[in-house]
């Protein structure tokens, strides 16, 4: 027993000395691929517990076998396997960084996310409820935005001088055909949409993707919540109407309806109005969304909307005594769409969907009585390939079927225009590295009513210059239709065009950033009217720069962001015999807001100002086309939000608080007076100020939820 002891201790012993014979130290650095040190990387014996880390200059120290393979491993780097051989000391591993469209540099070039998961945030969707002077409006808070105009005569979305027709919106990847309240001239209107409906944005001004067509400047897309958070009823009481929503959340499914009702008449019975109203304006809706999960990651989204809406007012004639001509506008706007996302496989994604939008309006002016009717069907598929997580395909295919047409109601007689327009669509995105991405795609379209074929070439590319600042370039060419009122006139009109090239400087995080993005857009094609009646070609440019700044850091509870955009804008459209400036671009544009959360008063209030140099006008009592200008438009806009209790919530909201009158124009009229003059009269704002105050309240099981939960 004993002798077996000992053979027992001298062969382990003879083992203890052979292995640590058989040991080398080894030492080295760990660098990056560009040569930076990188500390606490892990670094040890493959099939082994031994092993290490490097200090905070990359450098390790390990006794390692003659012959073994060391491994190192270091987050947001790929792992490396090293081979070692007998009688290697000194090492020197270089990792490369793991590219994925996470960690990689994003491209901002004429892009802003609306979304609370971007990297670096320009505006979350709970800002377009509670900026001041917005009220609500989804719209009026994204013209805070850099390369938006305000044009508050007006209140679509006008973005570095293009017309608002040359913003295309969409509901869930889908299009939506009138997306704003029709209204009479020279009065505001706002988006059709509730703003809590939406998860995030993606509003591009310009150099978007070849996903998107038939949009000469500028893409909003609006995401819907995938699913609300718990079961609820949300109760709104308004000064100018209320509303009731109620949603119930199942384990794989939810619903969520809503009756609204708006009548500004008791409103404006307190409220001095400019305008001479013989009915106020007044609305009705209601809007049922559907979810279903669908799959593991699948999910299948339907929303339906309706609304009808009027308005009844007195527009004074230039030079003429009286209350002027009687304006009616009735509205039906029916919409609804229905759209599946989710992966097919590890390496696929499916979405799309179908989109269907009527819209119908009748005018009465004085003795004239005309309609429209304008139906828009959208249908849309889209595949995303991820081959490796470096590279991202996306193609697919839709198809928009229009029918438009005028009736004049005196006459019944009506003139319109059915259209088939399909396009396909691929783009690649290639994050060459964490500091580079590169997407490039083409867009082919045809028209059935034109008979043309349009192939739009596009291009983006990022980099990143430092840990938080980075370049972006993006161009391309784009086409949308002519406006309809050139189409009645000659249906093959060719679209118009336009090419867009901007380059983007961004700067910061989600607590504060800074973006600079100078731009150019070069026109063809817009629609005019020669002296001869007949439709001609016309042209134009925009050139500019966007200045943004958001600071939620340096104040505490304070949050507050400042726009400039500074935008050169001529065409030739119209009846314009030259180019001119638009009187929807005005050149200087400027806003401030501000929020400041008060823990105290368990309160937020909101201070925004918006200012601009002024909109061009013609004056037919001088020489020339669009020479004159109005004066610098400014408002200052405030509002409060009172949290009562958790689930009670008092808003009140006060636009152009110091009341000033601004003036966006003058209409003159048809014909001289005796002195050769045109009469003519100043187009102002419908009142001096608008004040809201709104009461909401949310009824729950936990009685903490409130209408803000879901943003």
């Amino acid at each position: 027993m004993i002798k077996a002891m000992r053979f027992t201790f001298l062969f382990f012993s003879l083992l203890l000395s052979i292995s640590s014979f058989a040991q080398n130290e080894i030492s080295g650095y760990v660098l990056s691929a560009k040569g930076d040190s990188l500390p606490g990387v892990n670094i040890w014996v493959k099939d082994s517990f031994n092993g290490t880390s490097t200090d905070n200059k990359g450098y390790f120290k390990l006794n390692v076998p003659d012959t073994c393979s060391l491994v190192a491993s270091f987050i947001g780097y790929k792992q490396l396997e090293i081979p070692v051989i007998s009688g290697t000391k000194d090492i020197q591993i270089t990792l490369k960084e793991t590219v994925n469209e996470l960690s990689a540099v994003n491209i901002t070039a004429g892009t802003i996310e609306v979304n609370e998961k971007a990297t670096s945030v320009v505006m979350k969707p709970i800002d377009i409820l509670t900026t001041a002077g917005a009220v609500g409006d989804i719209t009026g808070a994204l013209n805070t935005l850099p390369g938006t105009a305000t044009v508050a005569n007006d209140g679509r979305l006008f973005v570095r001088g293009g017309d608002a027709n040359e913003t295309a919106i969409f509901f869930d990847g889908l299009r939506v055909g009138n997306a704003y309240g029709t209204t009479a001239a020279n009065l505001p209107t706002r988006n059709r949409f509730n703003p809590t409906l939406f998860k995030g944005t993606f509003f591009s001004t310009g150099g978007y993707s070849a996903e998107y067509g038939d949009a000469l400047s500028s893409v909003l897309s609006l995401q819907s919540i995938d699913k609300p958070v718990r079961n609820q009823t949300d109760i709104s009481l308004m000064s100018v109407g209320g509303s009731v929503a109620s949603t119930f959340v199942g384990k794989k499914q939810s619903v969520t309806a809503e009756l609204a009702g708006f009548d500004l008449g008791p409103y404006q019975g307190v409220i001095k109005q400019n305008f001479d109203w013989e009915q106020a304006p007044k609305s009705y809706s209601g809007q049922v969304v559907y979810r279903h999960d669908v799959g593991k990651s699948g999910i299948i989204k339907a929303f339906f909307q309706g609304s009808s809406s009027s308005l009844e007012l007195w527009r004074p004639n230039p030079g003429v005594e009286g209350r002027g001509t009687l304006t009616a506008v009735d509205n039906d706007f029916l919409f609804g769409n229905v759209s599946l996302a989710g992966q097919l496989g590890n390496k696929w994604r499916s979405e799309g969907g179908i989109s269907i939008s009527q819209n119908e309006d009748r005018f009465a002016l004085g003795a004239e009585n005309y309609g429209q009717e304008n139906t828009l069907i959208h249908i849309k598929e889209k595949l995303t390939y991820y081959p490796s997580n470096q590279v991202k395909i996306r193609f697919g295919a839709e198809s928009f079927l229009r029918n438009y047409s005028e009736i004049d109601l005196n006459y019944n007689s009506e003139r319109g225009f059915k259209e088939a327009r399909s396009a396909g669509f691929s783009e690649l995105e290639w994050y060459a590295s964490n500091d580079f991405t590169l997407k490039g795609g083409l867009r082919l379209s045809h028209s059935d009513l034109t008979q043309v074929w349009t192939l739009e070439p596009r291009l983006a590319a990022a980099y990143r210059l430092y840990e938080k600042g980075s370049l972006s370039l993006a161009a391309g060419l784009f086409s949308q239709p002519q406006n309809d009122d050139y189409r009645l006139m000659r249906n093959r009109i060719h679209d118009q065009e336009a090419s867009h090239v901007q380059l983007s400087f961004q700067h910061g995080s989600s607590d504060r950033t800074f973006r600079l993005e100078i731009y150019n857009k070069e026109y063809q094609a817009f629609g005019i009217v020669s002296d001869q009646g007949a439709l001609a070609r016309g042209d134009g440019f925009a050139r500019g720069l966007d200045i943004f700044f958001r600071d939620r850091k340096s104040i505490s509870n304070l949050d507050y962001w400042v726009t400039y955009s500074y935008v050169r804008s001529r065409r030739q459209f119209g009846t314009f015999q030259g180019q001119v400036q638009p009187s929807f671009a005005p050149e200087h544009n400027f806003s401030v807001v501000t929020k400041y959360w008060i823990e105290d008063l368990k309160s937020q209030a909101g201070i925004s100002l918006a200012a601009n140099s002024g909109y061009t006008y013609d004056d037919p009592n001088l020489p020339g086309e669009m020479e004159s200008q109005s004066p610098y438009y400014a408002s200052l806009s405030v509002n409060w939000s009172y949290l009562v209790r958790q689930n009670l919530i008092i808003h009140v909201a006060c636009n152009n608080v110091l009341g000033r009158e601004n003036v966006f124009g003058y209409n003159y009229a048809s014909q001289p007076d005796s002195n050769g003059q045109f009469a003519a009269m100043p187009i102002g704002q419908p009142a001096d100020r608008f004040v809201f105050i709104g009461v909401f309240w949310t009824l729950s099981s936990d009685k903490q939820a409130n209408q803000l939960n879901n943003l």
